[in-house]
């Protein structure tokens, strides 16, 4: 059990407690209490609010005096804020490429450069000022709200609206919306939040409780005393995002994929300067060229794109009401194995309703309403689940009045004794008497009565078996002993969606565990009904020694387990921990505070519907409607946005080996001057004189092919990808060497046409190659254009090979993916049929690029696709290799075969198809 749930109050606790709400304090304790509270004179004043609480111009002027009640936010300079995006890593090595070129007055590619440089940040700047206005709107969503009183009524207000003397409402899993003073009452506080304190401490009546804190046992009233910046703490009332600064897997998968690419490259840009100056080139703009073929060989627009994507997916589900908190919990989801649940208001409504009650010895259902509701509380605004139920079937189905009955004192639930009690007068009578529901076992031996136990245990067991919680009844006799009178039923009934959402659950290969806290007996009936499974076990199962033999089998135990009963938020937090140590990836979705510590260590936390504060603080993602449904939508759409990522980095990677390859391959081993003859089709042109001894593209024709690459690859975030049936897993192996087939593939024929076309400059001997297709000898000019051509369509074209492990006619790309291709193939042909982006310039030993002819133009086009249908038919037969010896070797290759369709989201009751046709209109507006 964790160290802040060990504290539970003593019997002399509790009389200590209840003798200082009655007994009350004189006035010299109170100033000595306020003196230690070391409350300003202004606090002083504002706290003198009497029982009808604050009248409402009254709050509104203290709200106009003292502000909000959250923190001023730090605002940072807009202007700087976006300058801050062009500081880093790679804007710095552009900066470099950028004022060599400077130097060397190459004003074409200084101009590229600063496009590329302001395009790089002016995305990220954008994607991060987006991801921004959606935390905004969640703190709007998912803002805490507090129970106050004010004239006269109990209302429910933001906390941000509270002011200084509001009177305010305390409850189990509440968090403490601010600085507060306790009223009549106890309560334990858990305080780790603000002091690190392991242990919830008790306070009394008087007492200080802090904002931020947790409620954790008791229900009282308060006043609140400071707000906004003027809490002790100096915290925010709101918990949202407490978990930013950690980094998920999807942060490790980019990094590590980021720093390979980055060491590989560093090394062969670094072989690639020593040898080309040694062959005599200019040192600057060798180290220009070397600074741009980083540049273009590091994917820099990586996190970019991923953020983009699972933006897009985020977007979706929020349609759905479904917020995510943290974009990175997307890729978790994806991935994710197990989904642990809480049962209670989870899998069920929580909305109890009566069930045949159990009337002792000769009392009636009328008697046993009559004394549980007065053992209730009355106000609407107090209640909780169960004083609601009772209160409303006496009322309303038996029609029982409480005129004649005063309440002269009333101790609300505690889970220390299980039991709420109230001490009443009947008015017509005069005789006072005690109520008290709770526990059937703690009302059975409060009554002492030996001839009743058989009988109630035979009852409460048959109605556990049934799936429904039981309620004792009693009132004292006229000795001060207790008579049990009742025994009440409560059935909570799942939400209509929850047994479809498990079935879907299992098609896609996500195992559902119920953790519940109700009997053993109710837990099995529940399963029973949602089909779960019947490994049904109680926590004690889990209760065992550290050794290595008993580990061994709690955590086949957990593994194979259907669900586990009358387990405490420790063996939920257990649970989840013992399954992520056995290498799952494990959800937990939960509504309570006892939720909140499984919620926070979960892979994928998900609040449902009505959770407190606590438990969607504690969570990654935030159901904001009735229903389960929405978890299977949003797996479904998780598993498409791992997809689209994998499917960027197979392309990423792949681009990376092309271009780094082929610069590598050609500026180290390539002598165009000494190795090629070169005789122009006129004696009398130069050309021939300015061929260089090696082979590079100009800094601009590699800019442009990053900034198109770069521009296009962005799309893919709304590409049209398959569902796999199974969780997603990362196979970073598999993926590498899927790239670099698909990239050495694109680079053989690159080095194959640079070759080819250097054979065709001498016009006395051409080319017998390019004779047969009628092309006549070129410049070298056109042959820098020509394989500028030829990189950038290879490069696009690789993107339809990334986006699926089948040929690549199998799935019809998106429309935006379409028209994003066609606009990069288009403006790069275009720039190659009519270059115009030359400057003269004495200092650069690589001649200008010159246009070259439609033919040409059409012959690249055509030697690409050939290439291209060579790639995806390697990639198809590999793929099928690796699984076969995936298969043989017993192991997962990351590629599954199974697919869901759209149509799988459809859901058949009644209840869910009524949700799906009112969120039909907004969601497929959405990208598949």
């Amino acid at each position: 059990m964790e160290a802040d749930e060990q504290h539970i109050l003593s019997e002399d606790e509790i009389e200590l407690a209840e003798q200082n709400n009655t007994s009350g304090h004189s006035s010299r304790e109170d100033e000595e209490k306020k003196e230690k509270l070391q409350l300003t004179p202004q606090q002083l004043e504002d706290i003198q609010t009497g029982p009808e609480g604050l009248e409402s111009a009254e709050a509104h002027r203290r709200f106009e005096r003292d502000g909000p009640n959250e923190l001023p936010e730090k605002r940072v300079n807009p202007f700087l804020k976006f300058l801050s995006y062009y500081w880093g890593p790679m804007p710095i090595m552009i900066w470099i490429a950028f004022i060599i070129e400077l130097i060397r007055l190459s004003y074409i590619d200084f101009c590229v450069l600063f496009i590329l440089q302001f395009f790089n940040g002016f995305v990220g700047w954008y994607e991060e000022k987006n991801a921004g206005n959606a935390i905004e709107a969640l703190k709007k969503n998912l803002a805490p709200k507090a129970k106050v009183k004010r004239d006269g009524e109990w209302t429910t207000i933001l906390s941000r609206e509270l002011v200084q003397g509001d009177r305010i409402n305390i409850k189990l899993g509440d968090i403490i919306p601010a600085d507060s003073i306790l009223g009549p009452g106890f309560a334990e506080i858990d305080q780790s939040s603000l002091t690190g304190e392991s242990l919830a401490v008790t306070k009394f009546e008087g007492e200080m409780v802090y904002q931020g804190s947790i409620c954790k046992k008791g229900d009282l009233e308060a006043i609140v005393a400071a707000t906004g910046s003027n809490t002790f703490f100096g915290k925010t009332s709101t918990l949202v995002g407490q978990a930013t600064g950690n980094r998920g897997n999807f942060q490790k998968i980019i990094l590590k994929v980021t720093g390979i690419l980055m060491v590989v490259s560093f090394v062969l840009v670094t072989i690639i300067l020593i040898v080309v100056i040694t062959k005599g080139n200019a040192f600057l703009e060798t180290l220009a060229i070397c600074v741009v073929i980083l540049v273009a060989s590091i994917p820099i627009a990586t996190q970019v794109v991923c953020t983009a994507t699972m933006a897009v997916g985020a977007h979706a589900l929020a349609k759905r009401q479904a917020i995510v908190s943290k974009l990175s919990s997307i890729e978790e989801l994806a991935g994710m194995q197990i989904l642990c649940s809480d049962k209670t208001g989870t899998l069920t409504k929580n909305q109890l309703t009566v069930k045949h009650p159990v009337a002792l010895k000769k009392n009636t259902r009328e008697d046993i309403f009559i004394i549980a509701g007065l053992a209730s509380k009355k106000e609407a605004a107090s209640q909780d689940a169960i004083d609601k139920t009772i209160y409303e079937y006496a009322t309303k189905t038996l029609e029982i009045k409480f005129d004649h009955f005063e309440e002269l004192e009333f101790v609300p639930f505690d889970p220390s004794n299980r039991r709420t009690e109230a001490t009443i007068k009947d008015k017509v009578t005069g005789q006072i008497f005690k109520c008290t529901k709770g526990a059937p076992q703690v009302i059975l031996r409060m009554s002492n009565d030996p001839s009743l136990v058989d009988e109630v245990s035979k009852q409460v067991q048959y109605i556990a078996s049934r799936g429904y919680r039981t309620i004792g009844v009693a009132r004292s006799d006229e000795d001060g002993g207790w008579d049990m009178i009742g025994l009440i039923p409560l059935y909570d009934p799942p939400r209509d969606d929850t047994k479809e959402t498990i079935q879907k659950a299992k098609q896609m290969d996500v195992k559902v565990k119920m953790i519940t806290g109700d009997q053993l007996a109710i837990a099995q009936e529940t399963a029973h009904i949602l089909g779960l499974g019947d490994k049904v076990y109680n926590s004690e199962v889990l209760n065992t020694e550290n050794t290595i033999a008993q580990k061994e089998v709690v955590n086949k135990i957990v593994e194979e387990a259907d669900g586990f009963a009358e387990v405490f938020p420790e063996h939920k937090f257990g649970i989840v921990k013992i399954l992520q140590e056995m290498g799952f990836r494990v959800g937990m979705t939960g509504d309570g505070v006892n939720d909140a510590p499984a919620l926070k260590q979960a892979d994928v936390g998900i609040a449902v519907d009505g959770a407190t504060d606590a438990a969607r603080a504690a969570a990654d993602i935030v159901l904001t409607s009735a229903g389960l449904s929405v978890i299977i939508e949003a797996i479904y759409r998780a598993r498409k946005i791992y997809q689209r990522m994998n499917n960027y980095c197979i392309y990423r990677v792949a681009c990376t080996v092309q271009l780094l390859l082929f610069f590598f391959i050609t500026m180290c081993a390539i002598n165009p001057s000494r190795d090629y003859d070169c005789k122009p089709k006129d004696p009398k042109d130069t050309w021939c004189d300015d061929v260089p001894n090696t082979f590079a593209l100009p800094v601009i024709a590699i800019v442009l092919i990053t900034v198109l690459n770069d521009g296009t690859i962005i799309s893919i975030a709304y590409d049209k990808v398959t569902v796999s049936q199974k969780p997603e897993k990362w196979n970073l192996t598999l993926m590498f060497f899927n790239s670099c087939t698909l990239g050495s593939i694109a680079l053989v024929s690159s080095i194959i046409l640079v070759l080819l076309m250097l054979m065709h400059m001498d016009h006395e001997d051409p080319s017998d190659f390019f004779k047969g297709f009628d092309i006549s000898t070129f410049t070298y000019g056109e042959i820098l254009t020509a394989l500028y051509l030829k990189v950038s369509i290879s490069d696009f074209l690789t993107l339809f090979a990334a986006r699926t492990s089948r040929f690549f006619w199998t799935r019809t790309p998106s429309k935006i993916l379409i028209f994003a291709f066609i606009f990069a193939c288009f403006v790069a042909t275009i720039f190659s049929c009519y270059w115009w982006l030359n400057v003269i310039n004495d200092s650069s030993s690589i001649p200008n690029m010159e246009s070259i002819s439609w033919r040409l133009a059409g012959f690249i086009w055509g030697y690409d696709i050939v290439f291209f249908l060579i790639q995806d038919t390697v990639k198809v037969l590999e793929l099928k290799g690796i699984a076969t010896y995936y298969s043989y070797a017993g192991k997962e290759s990351g590629y599954t075969g199974q697919i869901l369709r759209d149509s799988f989201l459809n859901f058949n009751s009644p209840a869910m198809q009524s949700i799906v046709k009112k969120a039909t209109s907004s969601f497929f507006q959405m990208p598949s």
